[in-house]
């Protein structure tokens, strides 16, 4: 246990500077990399060339997450510059002119489709700036956004982390499906917990009562998503849950908003604001936005949409475009990550970009000011990204050392199993979040972790359906806590410096989703 205990330090290091401390990830990262960099070559005597080539593929890495941030920040800036995000912030001002609705829309119903068609960390980056720019305060449009995420993530682009997370485990059919329709099974009344804890986000320090008459309003827009996510979960497998209950809560709250079913009176606090200020706009001052405008504006989008759900769903489409290839070869014995152009979602909202340069007409001094714009976001979450890789892609190489121990995720998987003995099953839920934490990778948490969930089940004798759909579970709200993708929406969102405030807000669904699921499928 000796092992184990020493693996805990970097990570206690990274939460005790950002939340006791308070210190912000660009100072607490480089510091737990360092301390990781220590263990690795003092304790499991990795040689240099190993450390090199973890080095190598944190570069690789960081430049397929920041390509995605950039993206996504151009396309929304020139959207700005131009006014095309006026008529869209127009267009859903004709749904509605509440917070909490608008909430609902896109830190729910459009993070969760586009986690089903992205993933890679993509949904926030998208969503919490166009919060922002409708007046939600950054730090509230982040963290709603990652919470609203998690329940998709265990679907997320169009089922990797099953399709490829689980690969290799040798599992029948038959297991990963109930794998598959367990974790949705628990999410789906735990949809209710993560819809009402968004509102409770947003309506903080608003006028009281602003949560409890909308809770019927959140129950609605959970079902919405949770329900068609449970039934195609079931009848058709992992890769289209969140796709059809993105697309279906999107529909349903849209349509219920603009006929105010279920909907309370918007206090003054919680009225879209008309500039992205902090004036509030009349909700009665609603702008009439032609048809033709209003497919302008959303254009960008629509194409992105569109061919991310071709390239994701069409049969030997995902196959074909993951086979394009830009190959690194290996460094020191250790394979280097490979770049997929046409299959991550860069690509995708690359074509965004080049839509809104088309259809807007974009000239020089409107790009110059988009790109300066992007810059001016990214500096800081950069540096933050940078170390989290950094470490990551050192922990997965450190089973590479001469003293033949296992990697550092494995030690701490089998610390966590040995330590929790028989009760292991309430809270495996947990080190699937602790991978997702390390890595901000669903899938690579259960790449990690999901060997080790069927050898407990195996030797608690449990069906291994069960610890593995808790793996899923956990490694879906872990995402809500992990570094990267904070850092990834904070940048875009313009947070600096405060992912200890969001960790903050999101650590309590994590670990009331954990919990309850453990508890769920221990009484099975």
């Amino acid at each position: 246990m000796t092992l184990f205990w020493i693996t805990l330090v970097p990570f206690a290091a990274l939460f005790i500077l950002l939340i006791p401390f308070r210190r912000p990830a660009w100072q607490a990262a480089p510091i737990a990399y360092a301390i990781t960099i220590l263990i690795a070559m003092f304790v499991w005597e990795i040689t240099g060339a190993v450390l090199t080539a973890s080095i190598l593929n944190a570069l690789i890495v960081f430049l397929e997450l920041m390509l995605i941030v950039v993206f996504a920040l151009l396309v929304l800036n020139v959207m700005i510059e131009t006014g095309a995000l006026d008529t869209v912030k127009s267009a859903i001002g004709g749904i509605t002119s509440d917070k909490r609705v608008l909430a609902m829309l896109l830190a729910w119903g459009l993070v969760g489709f586009i986690e089903g068609i992205a993933g890679f960390g993509t949904p926030a980056v998208i969503a919490a700036p166009v919060l922002v720019y409708f007046g939600l305060s950054p730090l509230k449009a982040v963290a709603i956004c990652l919470i609203g995420n998690s329940t998709a993530v265990p679907f997320g682009a169009a089922g990797t982390p099953v399709v490829i997370g689980f690969a290799g485990l040798d599992l029948t059919e038959e297991v990963v499906s109930d794998a598959v329709f367990y974790a949705a099974a628990v999410h789906t009344p735990m949809s209710i917990f993560i819809t009402c804890f968004i509102v409770y986000i947003v309506t903080m320090e608003q006028p009281k009562g602003s949560f409890r008459t909308f809770m019927p309003f959140a129950v609605f827009s959970a079902l919405s998503f949770s329900l068609p996510y449970l039934a195609i979960a079931y009848f058709v497998g992992p890769e289209l849950p969140a796709i059809i209950g993105g697309i279906v809560a999107l529909t349903a709250i849209a349509y219920a908003a603009k006929w105010d079913f279920l909907l309370p009176s918007t206090p003054e606090g919680l009225k879209v604001s008309a500039t992205g200020s902090d004036e509030q706009r009349d909700g009665s001052a609603k702008q009439a936005v032609s048809r033709g405008a209003m497919l302008r504006g959303f254009a960008p989008f629509i194409v992105m949409s569109l061919a991310l759900i071709v390239s994701r769903t069409v049969p030997g489409m995902r196959e074909m475009l993951e086979n394009v290839t830009i190959t690194f070869g290996e460094f020191a014995g250790a394979d280097l990550s490979n770049l997929t152009p046409l299959y991550t979602p860069y690509f995708y909202l690359a074509l965004a970009l080049v839509t809104a340069l088309i259809v807007f007409r974009i000239d020089g001094r409107v790009l110059r000011a988009a790109a300066t714009s992007t810059f001016e976001r990214i500096r800081t979450a950069s540096i933050v990204l940078i170390f989290i890789i950094a470490l990551t892609q050192l922990l997965l190489v450190s089973d590479r050392n001469p003293v033949d121990l296992p990697s550092i995720p494995e030690v701490l998987g089998e610390g966590f199993a040995d330590l929790l003995g028989g009760t292991f099953v309430v809270f495996s839920g947990f080190l699937g979040a602790l991978g997702s934490f390390m890595t901000g990778s669903a899938t690579v948490s259960n790449l990690l972790f999901g060997s080790l969930q069927v050898d407990a089940a195996r030797a608690l004798e449990s069906p291994a359906a069960i610890f593995l759909a808790l793996q899923l579970i956990g490694a879906g709200v872990g995402n809500m806590i992990s570094l990267s993708n904070i850092a990834m929406a904070a940048g875009a969102a313009g947070l600096d410096s405060r992912e200890g405030e969001v960790i903050r807000e999101t650590i309590i669904p994590v670990i009331v989703v954990c919990l309850v699921a453990g508890l769920a499928l221990y009484f099975w």
